[in-house]
């Protein structure tokens, strides 16, 4: 018998059979997206780069789909408001509990769409939104403007409160430094520079105005 025959044959190295798109985030949250690479994910799974592309089209809506997982796992404290909630309520619930799990996420923040990855349970939390609307009189087409108006704010308030940070947001120390080069002959600029804007302050006019708005369409 040669010695071919009797060499015990070397274990492969283990590979899955088939990798989803759930596993591929997965990897990627375990690995983190500070300098996040497709290539590193693939090692993770154990499999070629080429597979990744099965699921995603590419390192952008990776992200995209880790930023939703992030905010489908975030806890919503205050999300669910009651039973005997208004749809004031619920806006404003919607709108603080999607605001904190994204500043609690600031480097998924571009990543995040309200129509991408859409799961379960954030499927859900729309829909409670959707239906409280509904049931308040608000037109199909003003829930759906509703919805996304909502959403946008939130976006963009949880926006301004990431870049202010500890700090000074640095948008508006740009702006105040051109206000200061000119402040005898733009007294009211000068007076917003001096206010200087809590973000926290900024979301809560932006949630009333959007509020009163509503319920002027609505009545």
């Amino acid at each position: 018998m040669s010695d071919q025959a009797t060499k015990p044959a070397k274990p492969k190295r283990g590979r899955p059979q088939r990798i989803s798109r759930e596993q591929i985030v997965t990897a990627a949250l375990e690995l983190g997206t500070e300098d996040l690479k497709m290539s590193d994910v693939a090692k993770a799974l154990d499999v070629g780069p080429a597979a990744l592309y099965n699921h995603v089209r590419d390192r952008d809506e990776l992200l995209a789909l880790m930023a939703a997982r992030i905010l489908d796992e975030t806890e919503y404290d205050d999300f669910e408001p009651g039973p005997d909630a208004t749809w004031q309520d619920w806006i404003t619930s919607f709108a603080h509990a999607t605001r904190t799990a994204i500043v609690a996420n600031p480097q998924l923040l571009q990543y995040v769409r309200l129509t991408s990855a859409p799961t379960g349970l954030r499927l859900d939390r729309i829909e409670h939104l959707a239906a409280a609307l509904d049931e308040a009189g608000f037109s199909t087409m003003d829930v759906q403007h509703a919805v996304q108006n909502v959403y946008t704010l939130a976006l963009g308030e949880a926006w301004q409160k990431v870049l202010a940070g500890d700090g000074e947001d640095p948008q508006f120390a740009e702006f105040g430094r051109g206000v200061t080069e000119r402040s005898e002959d733009l007294p009211h600029l000068q007076e917003m520079l001096d206010a200087r804007p809590d973000p926290d302050v900024q979301f809560q006019f932006a949630l009333e105005i959007l509020l009163a708005g509503l319920e002027r369409r609505l009545g």
